[in-house]
C-alpha cells in the first residue's frame, strides 16, 4: 500500500472550548493558518479540520502543525501533539479497510505559563492551523528509518545508522545514487565508502542518495567543525553571511506556500549570501530541500524565545525541550545544508540555574548527531555563563538600536563588536543577530528610516568581513514580520509588526536589500 497526501480543503469548524466537535460548517486549506485571514485573525481558540480516507492496518500520520493539535480517528483520540512548530509523527491502527474519519484539532491558545512551549511575549506571531503537508503511510515491517552521518570529506566515509520495524533482518542491500546495490549484513551502525562520491559545498552542492532495501534517503557529502576560532566547512575555514528567516506571510501565517519559501531562498542565494538561520523553531521539509539544493548553510533551532529563569527550572518546560530537540534532530539529520544545531534563543544563560539546561539540551543533541556543532543565540553576551557548554559562541547584539545614544547610533558598532571579539573565549564567534526597523517607504533619512536601515547594515557587515575575529553574521532579519498584536511590546512594533527587515512582509525590497548585495558583489569581486 503506498502513502497518502493529505493536503488539499478540509471541513472546518471554529470552537474556543475543547468540547469535541461534531459540526463543520465550513472549509479550510491544509496546510493552513485559520487565524492568517481577517475572520479569524487574532482568535484565540481550537480550528476543527475533518477529512475522510480509505486506509486500513498499523499506519503512521507525519505532519508538522501549530502550537498543539489533537488527532481523532473515526471519533477516538490517537495521537497529540503540545510541541509547537515540531515535527510530529502519529502511530495508530487504522483498522479494517474503508472510509475512516480523521480530525486535526489546532489549538492557538496561548497560556502564561512556565510549563508551556510558546509564551505570550514571544516576539513572532503563533498562529493556529496546520503548517505543513499531511501524509499517512501504511507501516511494514523491515528497515523503516536511514541515517547518514558523513565522517570524511577526503576519502568519503559516512557513518550509517539502521533503525527496523519488528526484527531486523540478516542482511540488507545498499544501492548508491542508483547503482547495483550490494548485500550487506545488518547492523544497526556501520561505516562506508560512498563510491564516487563527491563533495557537497555552498558552491557545488553536490547531493547523493542511498537506498537500504527499500528505504531511500538523500544525503551530502560534507563535514563541518570548530577548530580553535574557526569553523571548518570540508576542512576550510568559512565565513557565514546570510539572514535571520521566519516561515511566515501576512496571507498564509506559519504555513507559506512551498513555491513561497523556494523564492524566499533564491533571492537569499543569488544576493551573495550563503546563510540562514532559521529562527526560532525547527525548519519546514521545503525550506530544508531547498537549501540542501542551492547550497546554503543553515542554523536549525528549537522553539525557544527570551525564556527566564522560571520557565529554564521547571520539569514540564525541559521536558519538552529535550523531546523537541530530539525530534528536530532525527528530522533533520540527513539534510547536509544544516550545519549548527540550536536551542533557547536568548534564554536567561547569565543565570547559574540555566547552565543545566542548557547543558542537558547541548549533551543530548551531540549523542544523536555528533558531526556538527551545538550552540544558542545569546543576548547577555559579557554576562553569559554558558559559552563553556556549547560549540559556537553566537550574539544577538543592537548597539546603537536598543541603547540610548546620540545621532544615528551606527558609530557606536564597530566599537562593540571590537569589545566583545576581545573578550569572549576562543571559540567560533558568531553575530547571530543584528539590525535595526526601517518603515516601508520611508525616506526621511531618520532613525527607521529606509536609509538609516541601509546604513546600519552596511556598518554591521563591513565590521563582519575586516573584523578576522567573527565566524559570520545572520542578519536580524530577511523580511518584516508579524508579532505582538496586544501586548505592551506592541509599542515598539508599529503595525504589529517586527519592521527590521530588508524586505517588507510581502517580499517588496527595502533600501537596505539593494545596498547590501552591491556590497557582497564588491567583496565578492575583491576575493
Amino acid at each position: 500500500m503506498t502513502s497518502i497526501c493529505l493536503d488539499g480543503t478540509w471541513d472546518f469548524a471554529y470552537c474556543e472550548t475543547d468540547e469535541f466537535c461534531t459540526r463543520f460548517d465550513s472549509c479550510a486549506a491544509v496546510p493552513g493558518c485559520f487565524d492568517a485571514g481577517s475572520a479569524l485573525f487574532n482568535h484565540r481558540g481550537v480550528g476543527w479540520y475533518r477529512r475522510f480516507v480509505e486506509i486500513s492496518g498499523p499506519v503512521c500520520m507525519r505532519l508538522r502543525g501549530g502550537l498543539a493539535l489533537r488527532v481523532f480517528w473515526d471519533g477516538a483520540q490517537v495521537g497529540q501533539c503540545n510541541l509547537p512548530y515540531s515535527p510530529f509523527e502519529c502511530e495508530f491502527d487504522a483498522g479494517d479497510f474503508g472510509r475512516h474519519e480523521l480530525i486535526i484539532a489546532a489549538d492557538n491558545r496561548v497560556l502564561d505559563d512556565p510549563r508551556q512551549q510558546f509564551h505570550p511575549f514571544y516576539d513572532f506571531y503563533g498562529y493556529g492551523g496546520i503548517y505543513d503537508h499531511v501524509e499517512i503511510h501504511p507501516l511494514e515491517d523491515g528497515i523503516s528509518r536511514v541515517e547518514v552521518l558523513p565522517l570524511s570529506h577526503t576519502d568519503g566515509t559516512v557513518k550509517i545508522r539502521l533503525e527496523c520495524r519488528n526484527s531486523p533482518p540478516d542482511s540488507v542491500r545498499l544501492s548508491f545514487d542508483g547503482k547495483p546495490a550490494v548485500q550487506v549484513s545488518y547492523a544497526d551502525e556501520f561505516e562506508y565508502q560512498v563510491p564516487d562520491f563527491r563533495l557537497w559545498t555552498p558552491e557545488s552542492p553536490c547531493l547523493h542518495t542511498l537506498c537500504v532495501d527499500d528505504v531511500e534517503v538523500r544525503f551530502g557529502l560534507r563535514t563541518i567543525r570548530c577548530e580553535g576560532r574557526d569553523l571548518l566547512l570540508n576542512g576550510e575555514k568559512i565565513k557565514l553571511v546570510g539572514y535571520n528567516r521566519h516561515e511566515a506571510h501576512p496571507q498564509f501565517g506559519a504555513a507559506t506556500p512551498d513555491a513561497l519559501t523556494i523564492e524566499d531562498i533564491r533571492k537569499i542565494k543569488s544576493q551573495g549570501c550563503n546563510f540562514i538561520r532559521g529562527c526560532h523553531y525547527p525548519q519546514k521539509e521545503a525550506f530544508l530541500d531547498a537549501c540542501d539544493r542551492m547550497g546554503i548553510l543553515v542554523w536549525e533551532e528549537a522553539l525557544g524565545w527570551g525564556n527566564p529563569e522560571e520557565h529554564l527550572v521547571c520539569q514540564e518546560f525541559q521536558q519538552g525541550q529535550v523531546e523537541a530537540c530530539r525530534q528536530m534532530v532525527r528530522r533533520s539529520i540527513n539534510h547536509p545544508c544544516v550545519i549548527i544545531w540550536g536551542f533557547l534563543n536568548e534564554n536567561a544563560s547569565n543565570k547559574a540555574s540555566a547552565r543545566p539546561l542548557v547543558g542537558r539540551l547541548a549533551q543530548l543533541i551531540r549523542a544523536t548527531d555528533p558531526s556538527r556543532p551545538v550552540t544558542f543565540a545569546s543576548n547577555r553576551c559579557l554576562r553569559d555563563c554558558c559559552f563553556d557548554l556549547v560549540d559556537i559562541i553566537a550574539l544577538n547584539t543592537y548597539p546603537g538600536w536598543y541603547s540610548d545614544v546620540e545621532g544615528d547610533g551606527i558609530d557606536v558598532i564597530r566599537p562593540e563588536l571590537e569589545k566583545l571579539a576581545a573578550q569572549l573565549p576562543e571559540k567560533p564567534l558568531l553575530i547571530s543577530e543584528i539590525g535595526a526597523s526601517a518603515m516601508f517607504g520611508d525616506h526621511s533619512e531618520c532613525r527607521w528610516s529606509e536609509e538609516h536601515q541601509a546604513r546600519y547594515l552596511l556598518e554591521a557587515l563591513e565590521c563582519i568581513f575586516t573584523m578576522e575575529r567573527y565566524t559570520g553574521v545572520a542578519l536580524w532579519q530577511y523580511c518584516d514580520t508579524k508579532t505582538y498584536v496586544n501586548t505592551i511590546h506592541f509599542y515598539g512594533r508599529p503595525r504589529g509588526f517586527n519592521n527590521k527587515g530588508t524586505l517588507n512582509e510581502y517580499r517588496i525590497p527595502k533600501l537596505a536589500w539593494k545596498k547590501i548585495g552591491e556590497f557582497l558583489a564588491t567583496r565578492r569581486k575583491q576575493t
